[in-house]
């Protein structure tokens, strides 16, 4: 049975942010309008968090300390590895492309070349794709020279402190709400019937978005049943760093990882189906699924965690 306070709380985060997006929709924005469809999906991040805030500390009357933004509660080498297996995603997703699309022929897959040859193609690509007059030769001959795999890390690295920084606010907005208040509301739960129910909702709440082309531009319908999933594979990631840190900071950096990092599939995969060759296609899901499979492997309490409710054991 669903605590009521859930249900509530859910009417509020999908109310708010709905609402935001309906709105955003009657003026036009969709996601080919630039800054004004970035700020109407940030807007829309905030309304889990706000949600958490309305639903735990003025209808619950509960402290603060159940949302799980004590700074001293976390346990740190928990929340590196947390940012390390959002690092670990798009290398991943480039590791199933080639795998799939390249080694296998499938076409849906596409291709990926991680070299300074193919980061200056999609540069070229990009710019002509926005209007402008393309690169400089000189400049296309030195960004060719480089190492793909040091452009990769750089992009790597600037998605990491990203995560730390002015991406972490806006992290935080969805967070507060799937892995702070619903977190701790279904605690009794085992991990999985957890994941499963916070997956799925997840997914779910992105629906206005997708319709309006985020991530699957050109597929609303199919767009949100692979956003759902996509989601329900993320949460096992999410509640492994939310359950081990004790703390939602984890979650909230490592949603910043895979957001500030994700884009640069496009800078070194080309020709696949968004819905196969992408960090939120099947490729991105190969590389979620071999992700948890090694925290399966390795973390023995949290592998208890899954199978039993709170209480049966401790991680």
């Amino acid at each position: 049975m669903l605590p009521p306070r859930v249900g509530s709380f859910l009417a509020l985060a999908f109310g708010i942010s709905w609402a935001i997006a309906g709105v955003g929709a009657l003026l036009g924005i969709d996601a080919n309008s630039g800054t004004s469809y970035i700020v109407l999906a940030a807007l829309c991040m905030f309304g889990p968090a706000i949600a958490a805030i309305v639903q735990h500390r003025y209808l619950d009357r509960a402290p603060w300390t159940g949302l799980g933004l004590d700074p001293g509660a976390i346990r740190w080498p928990y929340l590196f590895a947390s940012a390390f297996l959002g690092v670990c995603l798009v290398p991943l997703t480039f590791l199933a492309i080639h795998m799939v699309g390249d080694v296998l022929g499938v076409p849906a897959f596409g291709h990926v070349s991680i070299t300074g040859e193919r980061f200056n193609v999609a540069l070229v690509e990009l710019s002509a794709a926005m209007g402008g007059d393309g690169i400089p030769s000189q400049a296309n001959q030195w960004i060719a020279s480089l190492p793909g795999g040091l452009i990769l890390g750089v992009l790597l690295v600037s998605g990491l402190f990203g995560a730390f920084s002015f991406n972490l606010p806006f992290m935080l907005g969805e967070e507060l709400g799937w892995r702070g208040y619903l977190y701790q509301a279904l605690e009794g739960w085992s991990g999985a019937r957890r994941i499963l129910f916070t997956g799925t909702v997840w997914g779910l709440w992105h629906a206005p978005l997708i319709i309006m082309g985020h991530n699957y531009p050109g597929h609303p319908a199919q767009g949100i049943f692979l956003m759902v999933l996509f989601c329900v594979l993320l949460a096992f990631l999410f509640d492994w760093a939310r359950t081990r840190t004790k703390s939602v900071w984890a979650p909230s950096v490592l949603h910043g990882v895979i957001n500030g990092t994700a884009s640069a599939a496009v800078l070194f995969a080309w020709d696949g189906d968004v819905r196969f060759g992408s960090p939120v296609g099947a490729a991105g899901f190969i590389a979620i699924t071999l992700l948890a499979a090694v925290l399966m492997l390795l973390d023995r309490p949290y592998r208890q965690v899954l199978f039993h409710p709170k209480g049966a054991v401790q991680p």
